[in-house]
């Protein structure tokens, strides 16, 4: 027992040098490395588009001397993308902050931030001077929309959760006028907890309005229903949701150009601002000059979204001269937007009517639902889980019986699916029953001779016998049966896309028709190619019954109860145009953390 123990740890001592030796040659290895030779090492790996594109930045950043290593030792793919990232985040800096300085430089002179409570009456004559101009000027044009006056306002949020966050600024123009205002009165110094230092961001002490005198002032305008007011690209509701949330309800909300924009056409690419204005510039750009006398410039100047100038997060932290020039460039935009929508509406078949009489008042009426939410019957809930629940057992049942699933099913799926690394394994485990009966006879040999010559006192044999006892056991652990390898599929599961294809393609030998619906792709099993076998193909009953009790138990049963607010009710935002086919969609509503602003602003 003590010659065996001895032996062992003699063993551990050679495996312990080998190792040390191994890892001193790596390390020898590794400083003999150049940077070009690591670069070009990790530059032939598998990388993704996105990560290909972030090492050759990291690359060319390093061999510029924009950016040094990040640790010691042998350069890795972790490194070399964190090198990318950093550089890409540095660049977006320095460009958020070469876009704030053009959008300083040219702010237009009818551009007004007030930042002094004593210009607030001054304001309010503004946009009483506005409102009787249009009665006189532009009589009856909104009398579609049934107001006497229409101007575009946004309110800039602390965040855009729509229950919790709160307003932080007004903008609005006034286009007979010809005057953009915004109102700033909730910005925030967050220098130190979001490491904002810049000139651009807000400053403790720096000049802002009252909350409680802007609210005070606008409020009337706000909530008077006569006077119409539109806002841009989605954001109606949100903002009916955030002067909710101030404590007061914006009335006459009568037009939102997302909608607009979706009633108008339902396949365009994105509905973002930018791509819009890129799209239909030049025909808004020659509406406004015509009406007004004057150019945007759309086709000629680059038009900065939200994302371009603050990042993702809140504007907040920024001062009220850069978002206040932002926001009234913005409530601009979305005016020349609405006229030029409302304009081509009236020139198209219906379209206005439609707007007029059912678009118009959606976005008060959504809100109105959203914030009343549902009451849920949680018994009735309950029942019905048990009863789908029920039905969906046997439905799983019928498909087992239906398609035979058993051992042989099981067997023909696994060397379908995986039979080639089946295959592998099979053979590497044959390979390895060959070396080690070549190592028992091998041992068994040097047994013999020494018994032969009456030698088993010598270490040559006692470490042969051990040999002998260890290639033995191990080969009791050698598994060739196809059963036994680690890809034999030894169930079938209904949440395994590649057990559904099997099923599908495979064993009931349908035809393929992902390619009618999908370019480029093949044996799809997404629900809106399975939607497609379900009603063509008869012996997809098993499995469609399945599906529908699972969308049944999983998407409302089940997922609705996760989704009460903390009045227990169900709340949930409805959206006109959240569909590809023009229906209505909804979402539940998900509450964050009450952290206003707790997405980092970069400058």
């Amino acid at each position: 027992m003590n010659l065996k123990l001895t032996l062992n740890m003699n063993i551990d001592r050679e495996e312990e040098k080998r190792k040390r030796a191994s890892l001193a040659r790596a390390k020898k290895k590794a400083s003999e490395e150049t940077i070009e030779d690591a670069f070009d090492r990790i530059g032939i790996m598998k990388l993704s588009d996105k990560e290909r594109e972030i090492f050759q930045l990291a690359k060319e950043a390093f061999f510029k001397g924009k950016i040094g290593r990040l640790s010691n030792g042998k350069m890795n793919k972790g490194e070399v993308l964190s090198m990318g990232m950093k550089v890409q985040q540095d660049q977006n800096q320095q460009d958020r902050s070469q876009r704030i300085r053009e959008v300083l430089e040219n702010k237009p002179t009818n551009f007004h931030i007030l930042t002094d409570d004593r210009q607030l009456p001054m304001f309010i004559n503004r946009v009483r001077e506005e409102c009787r101009l249009q009665m006189e000027e532009w009589k009856d044009r909104f009398q579609l929309l049934g107001v006497e006056s229409m101007t575009a306002g946004d309110f800039e949020g602390s965040g855009v959760d729509s229950y919790m966050d709160l307003s932080i600024g007004f903008g609005i123009w006034l286009p007979v006028l010809q005057e953009g205002y915004y109102l700033p009165y909730g910005h925030v110094d967050l220098r130190n907890d979001l490491d904002i230092s810049s000139k651009y961001a807000f400053r403790y002490g720096d000049k802002q309005l009252t909350r409680s005198r802007v609210i005070e002032v606008i409020a009337p305008y706000i909530k008077s229903s006569k006077h119409g007011k539109t806002f841009h690209m989605g954001s109606a509701r949100y903002d009916l949701h955030i002067a909710q949330n101030d404590g007061y309800t914006i009335r006459g909300c009568k037009w939102d150009t997302l909608d607009g924009m979706y009633l108008m056409t339902e396949h365009l690419p994105s509905y973002g601002l930018k791509p819009l204005l890129k799209r239909y510039g030049n025909h808004i750009d020659q509406f406004y000059q015509e009406r007004y006398g004057q150019s945007l410039g759309l086709g000629e100047k680059e038009v900065y979204t939200f994302e371009d100038l603050f990042g993702k997060g809140s504007p907040a932290p920024f001062n009220t001269e850069i978002v206040g020039i932002y926001g009234i460039w913005d409530v601009l935009y979305g005016w020349a937007l609405f006229e030029w929508q409302f304009e081509t509406m009236k020139q198209t078949g219906r379209l206005i009517d439609c707007y007029s009489g059912i678009d118009s008042h959606l976005s008060a009426v959504d809100v109105f639902m959203a914030r009343c939410g549902f009451e849920i019957d949680i018994e009735g809930l309950s029942k019905l889980e048990e009863e789908f629940q029920a039905k969906l057992d046997i439905a799983k049942k019928d498909l087992f019986n239906s398609y035979q699933i058993d051992h042989d099913f099981l067997r023909k799926m696994s060397l379908t699916i995986n039979g080639e690394k089946i295959r592998v394994w099979q053979q590497k485990q044959k390979d390895r029953n060959t070396k080690l009966l070549d190592q028992i006879a091998k041992y068994e040999g040097i047994v013999s001779d020494c018994i032969h010559n009456k030698k088993q006192h010598l270490k040559k044999y006692i470490n042969a016998v051990e040999m002998v006892c260890k290639y033995k056991e191990q080969l009791t652990t050698i598994r060739i049966d196809e059963r036994d390898a680690p890809d034999y599929i030894n169930s079938f599961e209904l949440t395994n896309n590649r057990h559904i294809a099997y099923l599908i393609y495979d064993f009931l030998e349908i035809e393929d028709r992902t390619p009618r619906f999908k370019k480029g792709k093949k044996r799809s099993t997404s629900a809106d190619i399975l939607e497609v076998y379900y009603k063509e193909e008869e012996a997809l009953k098993p499995l469609r019954l399945i599906s529908e009790y699972e969308k049944l138990l999983n998407t409302y049963v089940r997922k609705i109860p996760t989704a009460f607010d903390a009045d227990g009710r169900f709340h949930t935002e409805w959206k006109s145009g959240g569909t590809s086919t023009g229906r209505y969609s909804s979402s539940g509503y998900r509450g964050r953390p009450i952290d206003l602003l707790n997405r980092r602003s970069s400058i």
